[in-house]
């Protein structure tokens, strides 16, 4: 599977919406806040440009640079040491969507972790 594309953006989650106009913000505000934590100087993350509409949900993906993920992962690790990959960030994104009572689902675009080769290496 090839993983890197080009710019340096991987496709790493999918997200469904019932609301895109109040959720999307939400969501965009959690990233906004996981990128100042670590004061990440450009942009980590980005939105697909267009939503797709189904069944009463607005589909799109997330797409985060590498770079962006593993400062973050290696911060938070800093701060917990039992934190060893990026499944934290999605439990982050997950417990700030509920907390707000965001219908909102997200998850990973494919099966497993597409960081676990540097993360094995990081956590030796």
């Amino acid at each position: 599977m090839q993983i890197h594309l080009i710019m340096g953006w991987i496709p790493l989650y999918k997200v469904a919406l019932k609301n895109l106009d109040s959720e999307a913000p939400m969501l965009r505000d959690i990233f906004d806040k996981l990128q100042y934590t670590i004061q990440y100087d450009t942009t980590g993350y980005r939105f697909d440009a267009e939503a797709k509409y189904a069944a009463g949900w607005w589909f799109f993906t997330i797409h985060v640079k590498e770079d962006f993920i593993k400062r973050l992962v290696t911060h938070i690790h800093e701060q917990d040491p039992d934190v060893k990959d990026e499944g934290i960030i999605l439990e982050i994104v997950r417990r700030q969507l509920k907390s707000k009572n965001s219908t909102a689902v997200i998850k990973y675009q494919g099966d497993g972790s597409i960081f676990a080769k540097y993360w094995s290496w990081l956590m030796r």
